[in-house]
Formats: structure tokens, sequence, C-alpha cells
């Protein structure tokens, strides 16, 4: 396994070093520099799609006819993409996190490190998703047709989405069900910290006043505890799929024929 890493080390950084120096100065530069925090979570995600090309440069070599005379496994094989592209993820992060504290957003103190957090986490979640969706469809499509794929069913997943939360209550649901749903809808951004309290005790009188706000900040979501639920809840889900994923892509890979 650590030679396998290491021969994938290798062609990532021979063929990308480049690409990751001008990466590394551009996001944190301008992250640093210019107050532009999304750059840093755009580098955690950014990171993640590289490793996913070590599947084209041995599909492109035919070193999988070598490697199948190898004393390996087919899951060390894939494996090693799968460890290397989670090591990438994570190494994001870090940089992310390490780059926010001499950033303008931190030093002026127009923004803390907990939204910096909860950036990191969403962006590591979603690229470990990504990831685990892309590398799977590439094993079965090949590098060039996977892309295609990968486009055509993160449209399909985004566009499902809309529909299912505009669509199909405003035309498949009685009013009275789509009030409930409303309601509920409105209780679980109450519990998460999206929206404020439906009333708050007068502080003279100590009658109930009615105050259905939503937040709009990061910081006031940051504020209740349970948002936190939902960050976490959001990453182990990523590494739940990354895990389903690994054993798809492994399934996938002994079937093939080279």
């Amino acid at each position: 396994m650590k030679g396998l890493l290491y021969k994938d080390w290798c062609t990532l950084t021979s063929r990308y070093r480049k690409n990751f120096t001008l990466l590394f100065v551009l996001y944190v530069g301008m992250a640093m520099f210019f107050d532009m925090p999304f750059m840093l979570y755009a580098l955690v995600f950014v990171l993640g799609l590289y490793v996913p090309s070590a599947v084209g440069f041995d599909e492109y070599s035919h070193w999988d006819v070598y490697a199948h005379t190898l004393p390996v496994r087919h899951s060390h094989i894939v494996g090693s993409k799968y460890i290397l592209g989670g090591c990438a993820i994570l190494f994001g992060c870090v940089i992310s996190m390490l780059a926010f504290a001499f950033s303008a957003g931190i030093i002026k103190g127009t923004m803390g490190y907990e939204e910096a957090l909860i950036g990191t986490l969403t962006a590591a979640a979603v690229a470990t998703l990504y990831f685990s969706l892309s590398l799977p469809l590439t094993y079965k499509f090949g590098c060039d047709r996977a892309r295609t794929v990968v486009m055509s069913a993160v449209l399909l997943l985004v566009l499902g989405g809309f529909l299912l939360v505009t669509w199909v209550p405003q035309h498949l649901l009685s009013p009275e069900a789509r009030l409930k749903l409303e309601s509920w809808a409105e209780s679980v951004e109450r519990f998460f910290g999206f929206r404020g309290p439906a009333s708050i005790p007068d502080p003279v009188t100590g009658a109930s006043v009615t105050m259905d706000v939503e937040y709009g900040s990061v910081v006031q979501w940051a504020e209740n505890p349970h948002f936190w639920w939902l960050i976490g809840g959001l990453v182990l889900f990523s590494v739940v799929i990354f895990l389903i994923s690994w054993g798809i892509s492994t399934a996938i890979y002994q079937k093939k024929q080279y």
C-alpha cells in the first residue's frame, strides 16, 4: 500500500507541481490580502479534484495491466486513490485554518474562527461527497467519459433537489399538507438556528411578544449548539458515503478486464 501511495503521489506532483504552487499562491494570497475567505474553502474542494486524475494517468499508461502482475490486492490499488484523496482534502483543511489565522477578516475582526471552521468543514464534506461520486464513475466509464457523467449526475441531483423543494409542494400537495410542511420546515429551521424564536417575553411586562425572524449570519447560527449537530452530521454522512464509494469502486475494478 505504501508503494502504491508513493507511486500516485509522485505521478500527481510530477504532473501538477506548477499547478499546486500557483494554486496555493493564488488562493491563499487572495484570501489573506483581499479579504476573500471563500477562496480558502475553494482550496479544500479543488485539492480533492486532482486525485481522480491519477486514475486517468493509470489508464493512459496502461499501468493496470502491469499492476495485475504484482502481489497486491485490488482493494489496495483502489484504496491508494481514496487514501490519497482523503489526505488531500484533510491537508486542504489544515492549510485553510492556518491561513485564516493571518487573513484580513480575522485580523480586522470582521469574521471569527467559528465561521472559518464552519466553512472549512462544509467545504471538506462537499469535496468528499463529490470525490465519492466521481471516482466510481471514473473506474466505470474511464477518465474522459466520467467527467461528462459526473457533471450530468451533479446537475440531476441539484435539479432534483430544487424540484423536490419547490415544485412538488406546490403541485402535488394539498393546501393543508403544504401548511403542515411549512410549519415543520420552520420548526427545523428554528431548531438549527436558521430562524429566530417565534416569540420572546417582554422585558417589562413579561408578556409574550411575537418575534419570528430569520437569522442570516453564520455567527448567529454558530451560537446555536444544534447547528453544530448539523455540521457534524454532514461531515459524518460524507465519511460514510466515502467508505461506501470505496467498496463500490473496488467491486467495479475487480470486474474490469485489462
